[in-house]
């Protein structure tokens, strides 16, 4: 399932783009915009926008909005409302920045970016090559796996 979060919905966007879903997200889009990409790409849209319900008759299924104004609560409705259940093997495969899918890198083409305690400490690290960065699994990452465990999202 493929998202597009309006510009009330950048955290949500992240939470998703952790839990491996295609999510786009851009601040600002114009309702119209909003609604014409999401056709053309298959998008559900994730808005707290009410005004938006206007769009119900064209997106149909494809239009959720969203009640909370607390993130975790906006993944779990999300979660819940569409019953998706996150597979393992896409945690952490999309860029939090840009959503491009991440590319395994070896950690010896990459020595030059990294930190001396980093390169020392760290095996596994991944690049986008949309935006140039690099993310390797740090003590974030526990954190956010027990945030979604604790909320019951995985």
């Amino acid at each position: 399932m493929k998202f597009l979060c309006d510009d009330n919905l950048g955290k949500l966007a992240k939470w998703l783009r952790i839990l491996g879903y295609d999510t786009l997200f851009f601040d600002p889009i114009g309702d119209g915009e909003l609604v014409s990409r999401a056709l053309k790409e298959n998008r559900v849209v994730l808005s707290r926008d009410t005004h938006l319900s206007r769009f119900k008759l064209k997106l149909g299924e494809r239009l959720l909005l969203i009640k909370s104004d607390k993130p975790l609560e906006q993944l779990k409705q999300v979660m819940e409302h569409f019953k998706l259940k996150p597979e393992k093997n896409l945690l952490f495969s999309r860029c939090l920045i840009c959503n491009q899918v991440l590319e395994r890198v070896e950690k010896e083409m990459i020595k030059d970016r990294l930190y001396p305690y980093v390169y020392q400490t760290q095996n596994n690290f991944v690049h986008c090559p949309q935006c140039d960065r690099i993310f390797w699994p740090a003590t974030h990452v526990e954190k956010m796996m027990k945030t979604l465990s604790e909320r019951g999202i995985i």
